[in-house]
């Protein structure tokens, strides 16, 4: 054989490895580069203990009326979290060692497995892996996508066995930069929730009875 197709087939296998070699390190480092939903969860991330006011409007096909709920969220670490709410009425929801005990005023407390709840339970790694920035936590419960950018972004988890999926449809998380201003459950029977988190929650409702897309679009568009 010629020397000059020695030297072209030498030139071609080396051409070959160099763009397997290029093709490899890029799919590599697509791998290894953090997405968004990993990026936001990150930011997120809390110290416990800590806490947030929030103002839940739920939203019920048998109802003519929005229940309206105000209160403060606080996670102690781990799955420790507690609900408050102050208005219209008091009430405490506590959430520890696979149990949640729920006290109204100042009535009997009710203890109640978090396994005969798994909405609840869902809700609860939800918090608990959005305050702790633990996205393998939240990847075990639920199929995660995200859109937007860090300025303004939408995470929408969805719940990945059947029994979950037989409570909850979705939840979607509404934010700017490191904070979570809104969470929408959608349960799987219709029924929507949207509880707004942090400011969103001190400046309060412009209705006492909020179409359900005004508060979407609140969440949405408010600075």
């Amino acid at each position: 054989m010629a020397p000059h197709l020695h030297w072209m087939i030498a030139c071609g296998k080396r051409m070959r490895r160099s763009a397997l070699a290029l093709l490899a390190l890029t799919l590599a480092t697509a791998a290894a580069a953090p997405p968004l939903a990993a990026r936001l969860l990150a930011g997120m991330a809390r110290t416990p203990p800590t806490s947030t006011p929030f103002v839940q409007v739920s939203y019920r096909a048998v109802l003519a009326r929005p229940i309206i709920v105000l209160g403060t969220l606080r996670w102690a670490g781990g799955d420790r979290l507690e609900r408050d709410i102050e208005q219209p009425f008091r009430q405490t929801a506590k959430i520890n060692g696979g149990e949640i005990s729920l006290q109204r005023g100042s009535g009997e407390v009710q203890h109640v497995p978090l396994a005969q709840a798994p909405q609840v339970g869902a809700m609860l790694a939800g918090f608990r892996a959005l305050l702790g920035g633990n996205l393998t936590v939240l990847q075990q419960d639920f199929v995660l996508t995200a859109e937007g950018d860090p300025a303004h972004w939408v995470v929408t988890l969805t719940p990945r066995t059947p029994a979950l999926r037989q409570q909850l449809a979705s939840m979607v998380i509404d934010g700017r930069a490191h904070d979570a201003r809104c969470l929408t459950v959608h349960a799987a029977n219709g029924d929507t929730s949207i509880t707004l988190l942090g400011a969103l929650a001190r400046r309060g409702l412009q209705s006492a009875a909020p179409l359900q897309s005004a508060v979407a679009a609140r969440c949405r568009n408010d600075p």
